[in-house]
């Protein structure tokens, strides 16, 4: 064959084309040339350096397989110019599943990467807690009180924002504020223990007790870093709780995580349940391990939490993801098909404003926040007080009396 490089076309063959095209024409007779001429017309075509050269075996063997292949019919017959696009298609499919494979192992790196920050701040929890334990311990008052054991109370802590800042015409709010409106609710909630005579508290963590770092406004807008926030709001609530134990035998403290600690800003690519708030309660489990009449417990139903109270079902939520006024029906048709149980209650936060509606038979109510109107509301005149919400329920009529506790008065 007088010019190889016209088997050579650089613009749509690669090696593999060219080794198949010189093989053919040897076997044909068109090319007087054996195979060490062959692989050194490859090697000089598509190598540089010739420390990368291959023997003539390296081609010879490779031809030889695919000639085998397709004089066998295992390409169907197809032509040369359709075998080459097949050997193409293959190998855009290999590349595809390459891919794939890179960025399975991306994800799981990132999944990895968030354990390993997680299970530091754990570590970092249990360290801090730990020297509070030893510098500030929280426990039990021996003393039992007397009490009338056919009522219960539920309490909600629901949006208390810790570490945002606002200063608007109906409310003023910051780190200091919340603390002091802490104080002020627990201060509101001793009365109505002792006024009712309780045995046993329960103590709903509804969520987004942190203001946290999901959009870029919270970040502008928060007075500590999300770290902080967490250590520091857990513990208020520790010492809130502590406290209150005091004045009934008995707390049961559940929760639900809301969606201001969420780890990734962008909510679509969130999953609801990787979510910073959930270490509040491993938190509150530390500080107050040695108070015996205090009961952290861990929510069987993850984003949902079902409360037993003089024997009524009351399921707890965040209410970020659900339609107030569809709530009760949906949790209701949930646990009913799912767990056999019936939902006689629902208590919500996340909408930072007080509405109760009934239903079939199911009440539900939602609470205010703690934070009260900020920026975002008072640009959409979206106004309502802070406050948080008591509950008192007994065997006979389920919930008996509900105390609204405002507390926008406290600035």
């Amino acid at each position: 064959m007088d010019n190889i490089t016209d088997l050579h076309r650089l613009e749509n063959e690669n090696e593999c084309q060219f080794t198949w095209r010189l093989g053919q024409a040897k076997d044909s007779g068109l090319l007087d040339m054996d195979w060490n001429g062959i692989a050194d017309v490859i090697n000089k075509e598509f190598r540089e350096d010739e420390s990368e050269y291959r023997t003539e075996a390296a081609y010879r063997k490779s031809y030889q397989q695919a000639k085998k292949y397709f004089e066998n019919g295992v390409f169907n017959n197809l032509g040369e110019e359709k075998y080459f696009k097949e050997l193409q298609v293959q190998k855009d499919a290999v590349y595809k599943e390459k891919r794939k494979l890179y960025d399975q192992r991306r994800e799981y790196n990132k999944l990895l990467t968030s354990d390993a920050r997680a299970e530091h701040l754990n570590d970092e929890l249990l360290r801090i807690a730990g020297n509070l334990n030893n510098e500030y311990p929280l426990v039990q008052i021996d003393e039992y009180k007397p009490v009338n054991v056919k009522r219960e109370a539920l309490l909600a802590f629901s949006d208390w924002h810790y570490g945002m800042v606002t200063d608007n015409i109906w409310n003023k709010y910051d780190t200091d504020i919340c603390k002091k409106r802490v104080e002020k609710l627990v201060q509101k909630v001793i009365n109505y223990l002792e006024l009712n005579q309780i045995d046993m508290l329960h103590i709903a963590l509804l969520g987004d007790a942190c203001h946290g770092g999901c959009h870029t406004s919270c970040r502008v807008k928060s007075e500590e870093d999300v770290c902080d926030q967490i250590m520091h709001v857990s513990e208020i609530m520790a010492e809130a709780i502590n406290k209150l134990s005091a004045h009934v035998n008995h707390i049961t403290v559940y929760s639900c995580y809301g969606n201001h600690l969420r780890t990734i800003q962008n909510k679509q690519d969130s999953i609801d349940s990787d979510n910073l708030e959930k270490l509040i309660p491993w938190w509150l489990r530390q500080r107050l391990k040695e108070n015996s009449r205090i009961s952290i417990i861990e929510s069987e139903y993850k984003e949902f939490t079902r409360i037993d109270i003089c024997g009524y079902h009351i399921c707890c939520v965040h209410g970020n993801l659900d339609s107030f006024k569809n709530l009760g029906t949906t949790v209701n048709t949930i646990f009913s098909r799912k767990y056999g149980e019936t939902i006689d209650y629902t208590i919500s936060g996340d909408k930072h404003h007080l509405e109760e509606f009934e239903q079939f038979d199911i009440e539900n109510i939602l609470i205010r926040s703690l934070c009260g109107t900020d920026d975002f509301a008072n640009e959409k005149r979206l106004y309502s007080k802070s406050g948080q919400t008591m509950m008192i329920f007994n065997l006979e009529d389920g919930r008996e009396a509900t105390y609204h506790i405002p507390l926008d008065n406290v600035r």
